[in-house]
């Protein structure tokens, strides 16, 4: 308990020194692609040993699903940086969601909520499990769903990705339209950056961050808007 207590003055001193209060701490550990916040090491096997069953394939698309999932919640309920209750297979009134996560109550009392405000309150995750890349109708699919659960993060885990290089008629253009007209944010992660969080060089929340990050920027027209010369002569 002694011990406890030096570690925690060691902490605040540290804080203070820095001028950093906890959220920003954790806020730089999580953009910067921290090792703190990677898996622990029981996680971490787990976690290769489901993605190498993935990647080998010789499963039914059922047994791949549930595998996504199991690889998925994993990276939010590890005990090294474990911010968020995970419901699986939650049930409402006309759909059923793979997974819905919000932040615990320590992450609420410290306010750690504030380091990643991209995730909202709640966010939804779904683990498309077939073969081949996700279409331009199972995004629209995605988006309704979270358009009515007034969730503004969808995580959307494609493991061979989305169809389209940006065109605005495919899965890609259709995401960033929905992020330009409505501010919901579909984030897909596929099967290369899930093989970088296998190798240790990327953890979730950056990937996130980043990702989310690149989608508010691209579709970011602000910075191309300057005042027109004859607004003076109509305001």
């Amino acid at each position: 308990m002694k011990d406890e207590k030096i570690n925690v003055e060691e902490i605040e001193d540290f804080l203070t020194d820095k001028g950093l209060t906890p959220y920003q701490l954790i806020y730089m550990l999580g953009k910067n692609n921290s090792s703190v916040l990677n898996l622990n090491q029981e996680d971490q096997c787990q976690f290769q040993q489901l993605y190498t069953e993935i990647s080998n394939g010789c499963q039914d698309a059922g047994t791949k699903g549930k595998k996504l999932e199991k690889l998925i919640s994993l990276l939010f309920e590890n005990p090294t940086g474990s911010f968020f209750e995970c419901r699986r297979n939650c049930r409402t009134s006309s759909n059923e969601i793979d997974l819905l996560l919000t932040w615990n109550e320590n992450a609420r009392m410290t306010n750690i909520t504030a380091a990643f405000p991209c995730f909202g309150d709640t966010f939804l995750c779904e683990c498309k499990n077939y073969d081949g890349k996700v279409d331009v109708t199972y995004v629209g699919k995605f988006y309704s769903l979270l358009s009515l659960a007034d969730v503004k993060l969808g995580i959307l885990i494609a493991w061979d990705g989305v169809t389209g290089r940006g065109g605005w008629d495919s899965a890609k253009g259709l995401i960033k339209k929905i992020a330009l007209k409505e501010g919901i944010f579909i984030i897909v992660i596929d099967k290369d950056d899930l093989k970088e969080i296998n190798e240790g060089k990327r953890h979730i929340y950056s990937l996130i961050y980043d990702k989310h990050t690149a989608l508010r920027n691209d579709i970011d027209f602000s910075k191309y808007v300057s005042r027109h010369p004859a607004e003076s002569d109509f305001f």
